[in-house]
């Protein structure tokens, strides 16, 4: 993966394992970094198993603070992440295109909906929840794209589409767009017919922008 590694020289720990250990925690369902840390703790007879252990010994694995670490540097290199993430799936849409798979699925169903970022909320300092607006793959469970909704939903939902329709052109893929009513106003339907994706019936009937 594509993604600077922005940590000090002394680097114990290799990138890409830190990233498969922060996945599977929260895969298994914690979603903090300690929670995560106490994850890998528990599971430290497997992952020595499984070769994740580093050391002089071979029996050491990451704590807390290297988690810390770690996702630190990782946030200053969201942007990058996010690129080398998106050029994966469409590595992924691309040899599902070439062997056929995507024929027997038809249309490409992508699901647009924006969520609450929970915590992002501060009251006190007078900050809004952060809103991100997602482009979903839910037959494939793919995340294609995500973008943060600076104001209106529906228009962080019209630029995504403006730049996931590009990409889906360049693969031919045939797709359409399901959405909420955040999302069927006519701008957002015109960005979708003009990268080559459709609507339902139902989404033609669209509110007034």
């Amino acid at each position: 993966m594509e993604v600077p590694d922005l940590r000090a020289h002394n680097r114990r720990y290799d990138w890409r394992m830190l990233f498969m250990l922060v996945l599977m925690g929260l895969g298994s369902g914690r979603t903090n970094i300690l929670a995560i840390a106490q994850w890998i703790e528990d599971q430290r007879d497997w992952l020595l198993v499984m070769g994740f252990g580093r050391g002089k010994t071979g029996r050491a694995l990451p704590a807390q603070a290297t988690l810390y670490r770690f996702l630190w540097a990782l946030e200053k290199e969201a942007e990058a992440l996010e690129r080398a993430l998106k050029a994966w799936v469409k590595d992924v849409l691309k040899v599902l295109g070439q062997g056929g798979g995507l024929k027997e699925l038809g249309l490409l169903e992508i699901s647009l909906d924006g969520k609450h970022l929970k915590g992002s909320a501060r009251g006190g300092v007078g900050d809004k929840a952060i809103v991100l607006v997602s482009a979903y793959l839910s037959r494939l469970g793919l995340s294609l794209l995500q973008s943060k909704a600076v104001g209106d939903e529906a228009v962080a939902g019209q630029q995504l589409m403006m730049q996931l329709g590009a990409d889906l052109s360049e693969i031919s893929i045939p797709w359409v767009l399901t959405g909420d009513a955040a999302h069927t106003e006519s701008q957002t339907a015109k960005a979708i017919l003009q990268k080559g994706g459709t609507t339902s019936s139902r989404s033609r009937i669209t509110r007034p922008s």
